[in-house]
């Protein structure tokens, strides 16, 4: 893909090079600011965040689940369209072919060590009882696989690190230097999971720890902040690996295991 200038026609959309992409994760790197600070086209990601809000509104308080998949990929897609309307490179969003492989290995590596510390939080009698999601106990078996291996996969852990981790970080570091876009791009993630986490304050045993207006925002600020740090850990692997398939993987790793972890204690340990 060389420099990567051919596939958008724009000289301007370049800033840093190849071999500076794979070297940002690296600490030493956080601070630099672009070579060629890029006249950022600010109207275009505002669209594309206005878009993202509109559309994370509408998946959790109006579609039905079954939308999910098509919706939230469609949005990707617009989504896409516009970055790249707006000059944003591949490599910038984290989606290079040459790169894909390393992607693979580096969240695969996640995912492993993700499994591992679920199998001992279930061996462990205190957490095992955690996993009890009444969304697993409500639910067949094959509702519970079709969240992890398809759902997940493709309408959350796909869609969100390309959205934020690709498009979002790979737009605002064409003028800021990888660390303050990473925290910008974290905080905006943090705040993408408010509803979701009111969602799950009904269904997971945990909730009735949060029990009225403080409890509910003591539970929201920390879905906030513990989600906006997720992210910033989703980042780094991703920069590790200059590929956004590894922090997809990881994202995979973190939700669809959680949630099989939850299928074995309900249906196979109690």
């Amino acid at each position: 893909m060389g420099d990567d200038l051919r596939s958008t026609g724009r000289d301007q959309a370049w800033s840093w090079s190849l071999a500076e992409w794979d070297q940002m994760w690296r600490p030493s790197n956080w601070l630099k600011k672009p070579p060629r600070p890029h006249e950022a086209h600010v109207f275009h990601l505002v669209a594309i965040l206005a878009l993202a809000g509109y559309a994370n509104i509408i998946a959790n308080e109006v579609l039905d689940a079954s939308w999910d998949i098509p919706f939230n990929l469609g949005v990707l897609a617009v989504a896409i369209l516009i970055a790249r309307r707006a000059g944003t490179t591949w490599t910038s969003m984290g989606l290079r072919p040459d790169r894909a492989k390393r992607g693979v290995v580096v969240g695969g590596a996640v995912v492993g060590v993700i499994a591992v510390g679920m199998a001992i939080a279930i061996a462990i009698p205190a957490t095992r009882e955690l996993f009890r999601d009444e969304r697993i106990i409500d639910n067949s078996v094959a509702w519970v696989l079709f969240q992890a291996f398809i759902r997940i996969p493709f309408a959350t852990a796909l869609y969100e690190e390309v959205l934020f981790r690709g498009i979002v970080f790979g737009m605002l570091v064409r003028r800021r230097s990888p660390l303050v876009a990473g925290v910008v791009t974290s905080l905006l993630f943090g705040l993408w999971h408010v509803l979701p986490t009111l969602q799950t304050l009904e269904t997971n045993p945990g909730g009735d720890i949060f029990t009225g207006a403080i409890g509910v925002t003591v539970a929201v600020v920390g879905s906030i902040a513990g989600t906006a740090i997720a992210g910033l850990g989703f980042l780094w692997l991703r920069l590790v690996a200059n590929s956004t398939y590894a922090s997809v993987l990881a994202h995979i790793g973190t939700n669809s295991v959680a949630m099989l972890s939850s299928l074995l204690v309900v249906h196979l340990l109690s």
